[in-house]
C-alpha cells in the first residue's frame, strides 16, 4: 500500500509540473505545432537541438530495418540521445533504469553495458548487429546514441538467445558538414561520507569532411579510476574511427572499427552473509565460519577456541541433519583428533556460523568494502562493421552489413573463479528492401533477406572452490585473506604460482594447518597465472554456424491500420570439444546439425494520425549460450560428453498489447503496454535452466515543451516466477546464524527440491525520470531518480529488500565552446541495495554507492 502511495504521489507531481509547464507555454501564446526533418525538431518556431531533445528525431531502424517513425512501430522502444550519453553518469547497466521501463537494477557487477530487460537477460547489437555483452566496464566511447528495445528482436535478426530485448548502441558518425572537435573530461570522486577516490576520464573526438564525398571520424578514450568500491579499477583506453563514403545520391558506404583494452579493472561481488540485520542496520556477522567436513560417511566440524580467523582448533565434533534440515552437533562426540588424514582426507561439504563463540558478532561494515586488491580482470575487444546501401530505384534498396568482433578476456576473483575466454563473431547480413505499392492504400514495405553467422568461443575456466567458500569469508578482515588459501590454511604451494597456487598438486590431498587433511576440488595450471578445470560445463571449446532465411513485410491500410508479419527459419552446425585436455584423456568432442524459428505477428489501428494501438505476438527457438562467456555448454550426467541438447531448444513465447500517443505534436510523447512472457533462461553455473514466466505493465512520458524544459518519466509493473528451477545456489536457505543451518553447500547438504518458485531480486514496481531545466544564459540543472517496491534476495526470501530511492543532481553551465558540470549521485546518501549477482541462485547483497560528487569539463573546437 505504502509503495503505490509513493507512486500516486510521484504520478501527481508529474502531471503536476506538466500542467504547469504546459501552461505557462501556452501563456507566452506559443502555438502547438511541430515539425520535424534530419537535424532538429522545430516546436512552437524554436529548433530543438535532435542530439539534446528527449523527444524522438530518427527512426528505430534497428527493429525491422525500414524508416518507419517510433509512433508506428509496434514495439516498447524507448530511445538515449547523444548528450543523454556522453554527459550522463553510467557506470554500469543499472543507470540506464533513468530511460527506460522495464530495466531491474543489479548483477552489473561493474561489469557490461547491457540492461536486465523484462527480468530476463538481453542482447547487445552495435548499429542493428549483434555483439556479444563482453564483461568490462562501461565505455561509450564509439556510440553517440541507443535504442532500449523490450522484449524478442524482429526475425530479421533470426533467433536470439536474450529474449528480454536488446540495446542497440549507434556509432558515431561523420560529419559531412563541418568540422567538429571536442575534448571532455572528467573527474572524481569525493566522497563526503566516505572514502574519496581519484579518476579521470578523458575523451577526445574529432569528424570532419575530406572532400565532397567522403568524411571521416575518431574518438579515443583514456580511462584511469578507481571506483567507489574498495579495491576496484576501472582502468582502460579505447580507440575508435570511422569513413563514410557517399560517391554518388543513391550510394553510402559506412566503415567503423575500434579497439578497447580493458587492462586492469574488478568485479563487484557486494556483500556475503546477507541477513535483515545488514539490511536494516548495516550489520554484518564478523567473525569465523565453521565448515562441515565429511570423512567416509560422517560430518565433523572443528571446535575453534574463538572467532578470531587464526584461532586454534581444540576438537572435533560429529553433526548430523534434523528434520528441520540443519546440521546439529551431535552429543558425546567431541575428540581431540582430527578425523581428516593423509590417508583418509576430508572433504568440505558447507558451513555454518556460530553467535555464541567469543568473537563472532554483530559489526557494523563500509558499503565501500568490496574486493581484494589482487584480483584482477582484462578485456581486449575489437570490432569492425561495414555497411553498403545502394538505392537500387525509387522503392528498391540493397543493404549489406557485415560485422566483425573479436574479445579476449581474463576474470580472476577470490583465487577461486579463475577463466580466460576468446569469442569471434563473423556476421553478414544481405538486405532487399522494397516498397510495394498495391493501390488503394495499401503499401508493403518489405525487407527479405539471408544472414550468415559464424561464432566461435573457447573458454578454458576454474569455479570449483568458489560456491563452496564464497559466503564463509569474514568481509571485516583484510581482503586479501579472501580466498580458499587463507579461508582453509593451506600451507603448500603449486609451484607455478598465481592467486590459485594455494590449490598446490591437483588430485593430492592438501594440508591444513586448521583441519589437517582435505580433498579439495582439482584445478590445474592453465597458463597466464590462471588455473582451469578440465572437465566441467563451462570448460569448451565450440564453434557455431547459423545459416538464416528472414522476410518481414510491413503492411499499411491506408493511414489507419497495418499489420507488420514475419519469420524466419535457421540452420545451425554446432561442434564442442575439450580445449584442456589432461595428459592421458580420452577426447571430448560432440556436433550436431539443429533448427531454429522465428514468428512474428503485429497488427495495429491508428484511432488518430497521433495515436496507435499495436497487438505483437512472437514466438521463436534460439540457442541458450551461457555460463561464464558466450559459448554453447556440455550435457550433464548422461550426456556430460555431448552438447547440452537443452540449448538448442529455448522457447521464448510473447503477448503484448500497447497504445502510443502525441498528444500534443512536438511535445509530448507517452506509451502504455502489457506483456506476458515465458521463456527458458540460459544455462547457470550449475548447468541449470530455469523457465522463466513473466507478465508486466510498462508506461513511459516523454515532455518537453521548449529548449529549457524536459521531463522523463518510466514506470513499470513486473511479476515473474520461474516454472522449474533448481535450489542450488550459495546460500539456498539463506545465511542463518543458527550454527545449524548450512550455507556454501551447492545445494549438498541442504538438498532442498527444485520447483516453481517466484523470481526474486525483481521489485514489482519501478518508478524512474528525469526533471531537466536550461536557462538561455548556459546555466542549468537536472534532478533525477528512481523508487523501487520491496524485493527479495533469495528464493527462501529470508532477506527482504524496502522501498527504496535514490536522487541525483547535476548542476551545469554550457556554452557553444566550453562546458562544465557538478554531478551528485545519491544526492540523500540513501543506503540502498541491488543483487550482487543475476539468478535466483546467487545471493550476494550490493550496497549501491553512497553520496559522491563528480565534476566534468568539455570543450569544442
Amino acid at each position: 500500500m505504502r509503495v503505490t502511495k509513493y507512486l500516486i504521489a510521484a504520478s501527481a507531481l508529474s502531471l503536476a509540473f506538466t500542467a504547469t509547464a504546459h501552461a505557462e507555454t501556452a501563456e507566452e501564446g506559443a502555438a502547438e505545432t511541430a515539425d520535424r526533418d534530419g537535424d532538429a525538431i522545430t516546436v512552437n518556431g524554436e529548433r530543438l537541438n535532435k542530439e539534446t531533445s528527449i523527444l524522438s528525431s530518427r527512426a528505430p531502424t534497428s527493429i525491422y530495418g525500414t524508416g518507419e517513425t517510433l509512433l508506428n512501430t509496434p514495439r516498447s522502444v524507448t530511445q538515449i540521445n547523444t548528450e543523454q550519453l556522453t554527459k550522463d553518469i553510467i557506470t554500469s547497466s543499472d543507470d540506464l533504469a533513468k530511460y527506460a521501463p522495464g530495466i531491474t537494477r543489479g548483477g552489473g557487477q561493474n561489469a557490461g553495458i547491457v540492461p536486465t530487460l523484462r527480468a530476463q537477460g538481453s542482447e547487445v547489437f552495435q548499429d542493428g548487429q549483434r555483439g556479444y555483452a563482453v564483461r568490462h566496464p562501461a565505455n561509450f566511447n564509439a556510440y553517440e546514441g541507443a535504442d532500449i528495445v523490450a522484449g524478442p528482436s524482429s526475425v530479421i535478426f533470426g533467433s536470439v538467445t536474450g529474449s528480454g530485448g536488446y540495446i542497440n548502441y549507434l556509432t558515431k558518425k561523420p560529419d559531412f558538414d563541418q568540422r567538429r572537435s571536442s575534448l571532455t573530461t572528467r573527474i572524481g570522486s569525493i566522497i563526503p561520507d566516505g572514502k574519496s577516490k581519484f579518476g579521470f576520464t578523458v575523451t577526445g573526438d574529432d569528424t570532419a569532411p575530406i572532400s565532397d564525398t567522403l568524411a571521416y571520424r575518431t574518438s579515443i578514450t583514456v580511462q584511469k579510476q578507481d571506483d567507489y568500491y574498495d579495491n576496484v579499477k576501472n582502468n582502460f583506453y579505447a580507440f575508435y574511427g570511422a569513413l563514410a563514403w557517399k560517391p554518388a545520391s543513391n550510394f553510402r558506404a559506412d566503415l567503423n572499427a575500434s579497439y578497447d583494452n580493458y587492462y586492469d579493472w574488478n568485479v563487484t561481488h557486494g556483500w556475503n552473509r546477507a541477513t535483515q540485520s545488514l539490511v536494516d542496520d548495516g550489520l554484518y556477522y564478523a567473525g569465523r565460519a565453521t565448515p562441515i567436513i565429511q570423512n567416509g560417511s560422517t560430518y565433523w566440524s572443528p571446535v575453534f577456541a574463538s572467532g578470531d580467523a587464526n584461532s586454534a582448533t581444540t576438537g572435533w565434533v560429529q553433526r548430523a541433519r534434523n528434520s528441520a534440515g540443519q546440521y546439529v552437533v551431535v552429543p558425546g562426540t567431541f575428540q581431540t583428533a582430527s578425523p581428516n588424514t593423509q590417508t583418509s582426507p576430508g572433504t568440505v561439504r558447507g558451513w555454518v556460523y556460530d553467535p555464541t563463540l567469543e568473537g563472532n558478532e554483530l559489526t557494523k561494515i563500509s558499503r565501500q568494502r568490496s574486493q581484494r586488491a589482487e584480483d584482477q580482470n582484462t578485456s581486449r575487444r575489437f570490432t569492425a562493421q561495414l555497411k553498403l546501401n545502394w538505392d537500387v530505384g525509387e522503392h528498391t534498396s540493397v543493404v549489406n552489413s557485415t560485422f566483425y568482433e573479436r574479445s579476449s578476456d581474463t576474470t580472476d576473483a577470490t583465487g577461486s573463479f579463475q577463466v580466460q575466454s576468446r569469442d569471434r563473431i563473423f556476421d553478414n547480413r544481405l538486405e532487399v528492401r522494397h516498397s510495394f505499392d498495391f493501390g488503394g492504400g495499401i503499401v508493403d514495405d518489405s525487407n527479405t533477406g539471408v544472414i550468415y553467422r559464424r561464432e566461435t568461443n573457447r573458454s578454458i575456466a576454474a569455479n570449483n572452490s568458489f560456491g563452496t567458500s564464497i559466503y564463509a569469508y569474514d568481509l571485516t578482515l583484510d581482503p586479501s585473506t579472501k580466498n580458499p588459501g587463507d579461508l582453509l590454511g593451506i600451507t603448500t604451494a603449486n609451484p607455478n604460482g598465481g592467486n590459485a597456487a594455494w590449490i598446490g598438486t591437483a588430485g593430492q590431498p592438501q594440508y591444513s594447518n586448521y583441519f589437517g587433511w582435505l580433498s579439495l576440488p582439482p584445478m590445474y595450471y592453465a597458463g597466464n597465472g590462471l588455473y582451469a578445470e578440465s572437465v566441467a560445463a563451462y570448460t569448451s571449446q565450440t564453434a557455431w554456424t547459423t545459416i538464416t532465411a528472414f522476410t518481414q513485410h510491413n503492411l499499411k491500410f491506408g493511414d489507419f491500420a497495418g499489420l507488420n508479419v514475419g519469420g524466419s527459419r535457421s540452420w545451425v552446425d554446432a561442434s564442442i570439444r575439450n580445449p584442456f585436455p589432461l595428459p592421458g584423456a580420452s577426447e571430448r568432442k560432440d556436433d550436431g546439425d539443429f533448427k531454429l524459428y522465428s514468428v512474428q505477428v503485429s497488427p495495429y489501428v491508428k484511432p488518430t494520425a497521433s495515436s496507435t494501438i499495436y497487438f505483437t505476438y512472437d514466438r521463436s527457438i534460439a540457442i541458450n549460450t551461457g555460463l561464464f562467456s558466450n559459448g554453447l555448454t556440455w550435457g550433464s550426467g548422461a550426456a556430460a560428453n555431448l552438447l547440452n541438447p537443452l540449448q538448442f531448444k529455448s522457447l521464448s513465447e510473447l503477448y503484448e498489447v500497447g497504445i502510443k500517443a502525441e498528444p500534443i505534436a512536438g511535445q509530448l510523447f507517452v506509451t502504455l503496454s502489457g506483456f506476458k512472457q515465458a521463456r527458458d533462461q540460459s544455462p547457470d553455473q550449475f548447468n541449470n535452466i530455469a523457465r522463466l514466466k513473466v507478465k508486466g505493465i510498462e508506461t513511459t512520458l516523454r515532455y518537453q515543451p521548449s529548449e529549457a524544459w524536459r521531463t522523463g518519466l518510466n514506470f513499470n509493473y513486473l511479476s515473474a516466477y520461474n516454472e522449474y528451477t533448481s535450489q542450488a545456489g550459495f546460500a539456498p536457505r539463506g545465511f542463518v546464524a543458527d550454527n545449524g543451518t548450512v550455507f556454501s553447500d551447492s545445494n549438498v547438504l541442504n538438498q532442498l527440491p527444485a520447483g516453481r518458485f517466484d523470481a526474486v531480486q525483481i521489485p514489482k514496481y519501478n518508478l524512474s525520470g528525469y526533471l531537466d531545466w536550461r536557462h538561455p544564459s548556459g546555466f542549468g540543472a537536472e534532478l533525477s531518480g528512481w523508487l523501487t517496491s520491496p524485493w527479495y534476495l533469495n528464493l527462501s526470501k529470508t532477506v527482504r529488500i524496502p522501498t527504496s530511492y535514490n536522487l541525483d543532481l547535476g548542476l551545469f553551465y554550457r556554452q557553444p565552446r566550453w562546458n562544465a558540470q557538478i554531478q551528485v549521485q545519491n544526492l540523500t546518501d540513501q543506503l540502498n541495495f541491488v543483487s550482487g549477482l543475476t539468478g535466483s541462485t546467487n545471493t550476494f547483497l550490493q550496497p549501491t554507492r553512497g553520496r559522491s560528487i563528480t565534476a566534468q569539463f568539455g570543450f569544442n573546437f
